[in-house]
């Protein structure tokens, strides 16, 4: 496989670890941005009142553009009194760390962004029902 050609699929300002590894094994690499992120304007009021009228407590977060953005849009107030309350289930040591560096306490780790993997890691967890 080694000298075959790769072309990688990644959004605009993707993390480029993949494409140095790759390289490094003395594959030809070919990278194309083929998309870009644009975050959802809501209004983050109306939005934190719905999700603390329902009492969420928990927030599965499987990206550090969903936790960065998560924590821009909501004000001081409602981070210090419901957001960094939460219990926040994310994946793998990097978003760890970037959850710590932003305030969460209450997180959970699962090693794999799969469906299957966050159900078995969730239900293990002791929820009030």
């Amino acid at each position: 496989m080694k000298n075959n050609k790769i072309v990688l699929l990644q959004g605009e300002n993707g993390r480029k670890l993949i494409a140095k590894k790759l390289k490094k094994e003395g594959f030809k690499i070919c990278l194309i941005e083929c998309y870009k992120r644009v975050f959802k304007v809501l209004d983050s009021n109306i939005e934190v009142k719905k999700w603390r009228f329902y009492k969420i407590d928990t927030l599965l977060v499987t990206s550090s553009e969903a936790l960065y953005q998560i924590k821009n849009i909501i004000s001081n107030a409602n981070q210090s009194q419901w957001l960094l309350e939460c219990k926040i289930f994310v994946v793998g040591k990097r978003l760890l760390q970037i959850a710590k560096k932003l305030g969460w306490k209450d997180i959970i780790v699962s090693n794999y962004a799969n469906n299957e993997s966050f159900l078995k890691i969730i239900k293990s967890i002791n929820f009030k029902m």
